[in-house]
């Protein structure tokens, strides 16, 4: 009796990040046999019940072919009936099998090439204190902008001519209360 194909066991979500990595590299690592590709292509020509291949066998030789190319545990995380192709595609196909393959190899060649630790922040930049030139001239551009948008704001201009002609009417009111002072004095 030939040995059975060891299932699939999902990677713990809650490991380290130096764990993920120690775990992608070890899926990496692993070889698929002929044995072994032969097993899980049976596996999963057989997850597929409406598959009607012209020519069965030729399709399984396909299909094992393929798997032999990755490494066994992406295979067996390939044809796990829970987590694996057939939950994604309702045909099964060279091309899409090759693809899915790739992009779970890509996956953890990404996640194998990752640092351990995260990248460690850059020290914080010093800001030099502006010089009073600068500074100056900062104070004059922001001054002259204020001038600019009061120019052409209506409002503001309203209220410049409000005030200068309130300016203008206190003006006359002092000239008239002193001009009147005077007469009261020299009568």
């Amino acid at each position: 009796m030939a040995q059975e194909l060891a299932p699939w066991r999902p990677l713990p979500t809650t490991s380290s990040r130096a764990q993920r990595i120690l775990n992608a590299k070890t899926v990496l690592l692993s070889t698929t046999g002929p044995a072994d590709a032969a097993r899980a292509a049976k596996r999963l020509v057989g997850s597929y019940a409406h598959l009607k291949a012209p020519d069965p066998d030729t399709f399984m030789e396909a299909v094992a072919a393929v798997l032999s190319l990755y490494p066994l545990d992406v295979v067996r995380e390939c044809v796990d009936p829970r987590y694996g192709i057939a939950r994604k595609l309702k045909f099964l196909s060279i091309e899409e099998l090759g693809d899915w393959l790739d992009a779970k190899l890509e996956y953890y060649r990404l996640v194998a090439a990752t640092s351990p630790h995260p990248p460690a922040l850059p020290p914080p930049q010093r800001v030099p204190p502006p010089d009073a030139e600068a500074a100056s001239r900062a104070r004059a551009i922001i001054a002259r902008h204020a001038q600019r948008s009061e120019r052409r704001d209506p409002i503001s201009r309203l209220r410049r001519v409000h005030r200068y002609l309130g300016e203008r009417q206190l003006r006359r009111d002092r000239a008239r209360a002193l001009a009147e002072l005077e007469q009261e004095e020299g009568s």
